[in-house]
């Protein structure tokens, strides 16, 4: 009131005080009401659009190395050049401007020739038609940006002297989504062109070196299959936020140790927190949770002996052959060596392969593991089995047995189960055990194997787990297949299905991988081992007080029943395999160095039982007195040979790296006894 009663005196000055805080009281009530009411969605937007995003920052992955370290899958720095869009925002400007002026000429342009085609000004309804719309204008902000970004990329191209291609609908939608993000226009630079970068590209245009962490094989193709291959995933991991607004650049392993040991690889990724205009360009960072890197991977593999097979094989038979090499320890499991042929780059998927590339890598037949995710017929190196069901049944090493000669072919032998003939690999004669094993008897085995009984010859088969996965691998093992004990009892199995099985083919498949572990089991006095290929994980900091996780070796898996010297005449003909003049293994032997072994030839089929080729084997282990290495060899082919002549000479080569590798004194003591050091020592089976 007090105001007021002012108010009414006559005094001029005090009134005008008094409008012109009123009308001051209105304009700031006005723009009160203009902000918060008319543009409220406006300031929301740009709220929403200024603020900070958060960034995945992947980790850096884990080293694999064999087992004297060497690396076999690490970590380089990838460098890219990388335009930063923050840095454009002026010549983007520019170029619409000129692109907007050049549109308002053509627009006067267009509606003046209208006039003049109807004879009079174009009405406020009329002029709409000539409107540049929303669309037409961001059309042309995109047409700006491309026609800078062009040129940028056609100057590093022609500086840098490497010839770049911009994807337009690639920079497009980085733009859209990631433009606080660096845009890659060129990858994986050499050392001359960031040198020629350098030197050229000084006028600050907005593409700079931009420095990633990318996966790297040495060794390019040696153990592909063993290490596996990548896919480009930025997915967040057990354990990391979900949410992110831009994700760099990550990998998951697909196949192999990479895909086995993903986790354990992959680390944990970090995170980084980017401060963006309401345009969306990057303005500060901060990194608020650092990644953590991933353990290394130690595995059983030694890269000598790994390179050792893999170039017998390539020399022999060529880069392109199907085929597959394991070499292990017969003595704790450990795989020193598997190769699989066609093999492939794991560069190509770390690099990002592209369709065709990928369909070829298909076509190729390289894409599974043959030592592991393959079955084939075994052949004649079955007769092992065959031969301890045989002895463990009575038969006598000594006694002779008559081959008949085929009548089809009276140099080679030839034995009728019904009326079915079975030809033979040996000629016809006299044969003792050990001479119808290093002959691989055909007439020999069918014999004595179906006098033995197909149950005795399963239960053996059982005993090497035959039919089931060795563990290697999780999702890239097949178990092969094995007539079960209920099968070869059922009513429609007959002596020639029995017959079939004793030569190893029929109703059974292997792998590679079994076949080593039966061998293993064979010389190292009845122990049948699961395989392994890691020996530990450990954490990449050496000065970690993170202990490392070791995975046991020697693991039993079974116990065979058979008698000592059963498998010791077995192995005794194996050595007279190689060693002996009339042997089928004599290639594969290297002076000095004892090695016991058995060749076999699979016929493969195809569904209308056509000949479509062969599997070759070489299953072998040495020393003969102090067994220590199993290497088993497969290869397919079309044409014609033998295990001895295809494998054989690839096993050699590998014996022969072995004895140059190592002039150490083999261990003495094998059997029961090597298991006592932390090692399982009881019989009997370990449920799996």
């Amino acid at each position: 009131m007090l105001v007021v009663d002012e108010l009414k005196k006559n005094d001029p000055h005090l009134r005008l005080v008094a409008v012109m805080v009123a009308v001051g009281v209105c304009i700031l009530l006005a723009g009160l009401w203009w902000v918060q009411v008319v543009s409220v969605h406006e300031y929301q937007q740009h709220l929403e659009t200024q603020a900070y995003r958060s960034i995945r920052l992947p980790a850096v992955r884990g080293k694999i190395v064999d087992r004297e370290g060497r690396v076999l899958a690490e970590n380089r720095p990838s460098y890219n050049l990388s335009l930063f869009l923050n840095d454009m925002r002026a010549p983007f400007d520019a170029a619409y401007g000129k692109l907007h002026k050049a549109a308002l000429i053509a627009q006067k342009d267009r509606i003046a020739a209208e006039e003049k085609r109807v004879g009079h000004s174009l009405r406020k309804a009329e002029l709409k038609n000539f409107r540049l719309t929303t669309d037409y204008l961001d059309a042309l902000r995109q047409q700006a940006r491309l026609g800078v970004v062009n040129d940028i990329v056609t100057q590093v191209s022609r500086n840098i002297g490497v010839p770049i291609v911009l994807d337009p609908k690639d920079f497009n939608t980085h733009y859209a989504q990631e433009r606080a993000l660096p845009y890659p226009i060129l990858r994986n630079l050499t050392a001359s062109q960031i040198a020629r970068f350098a030197e050229n590209m000084t006028n600050g245009c907005g593409v700079e070196l931009d420095m990633q962490s990318a996966r790297n094989y040495p060794n390019g193709t040696v153990a592909a299959h063993v290490l596996g291959y990548l896919q480009h995933d930025d997915s967040s991991g057990t354990g990391e936020e979900s949410f992110y607004n831009y994700r760099l650049p990550d990998y998951k392993g697909l196949s192999g140790i990479e895909g086995q040991f993903n986790d354990d690889l992959h680390g944990r990724a970090g995170a980084e927190s980017v401060l963006v205009n309401n345009l969306g360009y990057r303005q500060s960072a901060n990194v608020w949770n650092k990644s953590e890197p991933g353990h290394n991977v130690v595995l059983t593999v030694d890269m000598d002996i790994q390179k050792a097979a893999e170039d017998s094989l390539r020399t022999h038979w060529g880069a392109g052959v199907r085929g597959s090499i394991v070499v292990m320890d017969v003595r704790n499991g450990d795989i020193l060596a598997m190769v699989s042929s066609p093999s492939y780059d794991p560069n190509q998927f770390a690099q990002g392969i592209n369709a065709d590339k990928y369909q070829a890598f298909k076509d190729s037949g390289a894409e599974n593991n043959r030592a592991t995710h393959e079955n084939y017929a075994p052949g004649s190196i079955f007769k092992t089995v065959v031969a301890l069901a045989a002895l463990e049944t009575g038969l006598d090493p000594n006694r002779t047995f008559r081959v008949d000669p085929n009548p089809r072919d009276t140099a080679k032998g030839g034995i009728f189960i019904g009326r079915r003939l079975i030809r033979d690999t040996a000629p016809p004669g006299e044969y003792k055990f050990q001479r119808a094993f290093i002959h691989s008897s055909n007439s020999y085995f069918v014999t004595n194997g179906i006098r033995a009984g197909v149950e005795n010859i399963v239960r053996i088969g059982q005993e090497f787990h035959l039919g089931e996965r060795t563990g290697l691998f999780a999702r890239q093992e097949t178990g092969g297949s094995f007539p079960t004990l209920d099968r070869v009892r059922a009513n429609d199995w007959h002596d020639g299905d029995t017959a079939n099985m004793c030569i190893g083919q029929g109703e059974i498949a292997v792998t590679p991988v079994q076949m080593a572990v039966m061998i293993a089991a064979i010389a190292n006095g009845g122990t049948v081992l699961f395989p392994r290929l890691v020996q530990r994980i450990e954490p990449v900091d050496e000065d970690s007080t993170e202990p490392a996780k070791d995975l046991p070796a020697g693991l039993v898996r079974d116990r065979l029943t058979v008698h000592p010297r059963s498998l010791e005449l077995v192995r005794e003909a194996m050595l007279a395999d190689v060693e002996s003049s009339e042997g089928t293994g004599t290639k594969a032997a290297v002076p000095g160095f004892r090695i016991c072994g058995k060749t076999g030839t699979a016929q493969v089929q195809d569904g209308a039982n056509h000949l479509t080729g062969y599997n070759f084997w070489f299953a072998s282990f040495a020393p003969y007195e102090n067994p220590r290495y199993s290497v088993v060899v497969m290869v397919q082919s079309a044409g014609t040979g033998s295990g001895g002549s295809v494998c054989a000479p690839i096993a050699h080569d590998i014996y022969e790296t072995i004895v140059q590798k190592s002039q150490l004194h083999l261990p003495a003591v094998v059997g029961e006894a090597m298991y006592d050091a932390g090692r399982p020592v009881s019989g009997g089976r370990v449920s799996h």
